[in-house]
């Protein structure tokens, strides 16, 4: 084709509704991404509502079974002390030999303490922590759950007292299961009662059994470690009640 040709077809041709047709296509691509966009904000948006649900639900969750577990550590504590009264000044519970047996018995028990942190870990696994959209709010969530992570607060709530070991082999067998029997209830989950029992066993025998605790070495230094670490480990769970609720009213005033 020659240049004269080709000329004449440019000048020809309809390049007002060329530019019409490239603006309508342009406008409809950006309609298009822009539609895309809302579409993906709106479900952002449901899955971010999901999500806060959840972890509210989860806070709530935690503040009751923070108070579960501060009763039942108070209780052992109780008797942590009775039985740290007997060690060191001969003192009996209200008189009693097995009274004194059974508070240094359940001064070893333990209830775990977990967090509910199912919804957190799913979001932080899936990337989706970007959904909660206050910075300061996710790195509030983030240390709130290391409660029960890898760090020294972690620790703190981690319970394995030398005591417990100590004290359960030196009580009789047929005492431990009759305690377990008659002394103490599972209830639902991890929840524990401690139950106020009759003795299974004569006075006699009994004060023998709390003799031999009170006479054996490291026995009253380790239960005196293991309430100290008790009473620290309800400052860090008061603690960490206090941020559940403050913590529970933050995500659902951003929901």
């Amino acid at each position: 084709m020659s240049l004269f040709k080709l000329s004449a077809r440019l000048r020809a041709y309809d390049w007002t509704a060329a530019v019409i047709e490239l603006v309508i296509v342009i406008v409809g691509i950006l309609i298009a991404l822009q539609v895309s966009n809302w579409n993906q904000d709106r479900l952002d948006r449901v899955r971010a509502d999901s999500y806060y649900r959840r972890i509210q639900a989860e806070l709530v969750a935690d503040r009751e079974s923070i108070d579960v577990v501060r009763n039942f550590w108070s209780t052992v504590s109780d008797y942590g002390s009775a039985a740290i009264s007997h060690s060191e000044n001969g003192t009996l519970v209200d008189g009693s030999n097995w009274k004194t047996l059974l508070a240094y018995y359940q001064a070893s028990q333990l209830m775990p303490f977990e967090l509910e942190d199912t919804t957190f870990l799913e979001m932080r696994d899936s990337g989706d922590l970007e959904l909660i959209a206050d910075e300061r709010l996710r790195k509030r969530l983030a240390d709130y759950y290391r409660l029960t992570g890898t760090g020294m607060i972690a620790n703190i709530l981690r319970h394995d007292p030398v005591y417990r070991m100590q004290i359960r082999g030196l009580t009789p067998s047929v005492v431990q299961e009759y305690i377990w029997k008659h002394c103490f209830r599972q209830l639902g989950g991890t929840n524990q009662e401690l139950i106020d029992c009759p003795s299974p066993i004569r006075e006699d025998v009994a004060a023998t059994i709390i003799e031999r605790y009170r006479s054996t070495d490291q026995l009253l230094q380790n239960l005196r470690y293991w309430g100290s670490s008790l009473a620290v480990s309800a400052i860090v769970l008061d603690g960490a009640r206090k941020d559940a609720v403050s913590l529970a009213d933050a995500v659902g005033a951003a929901r």
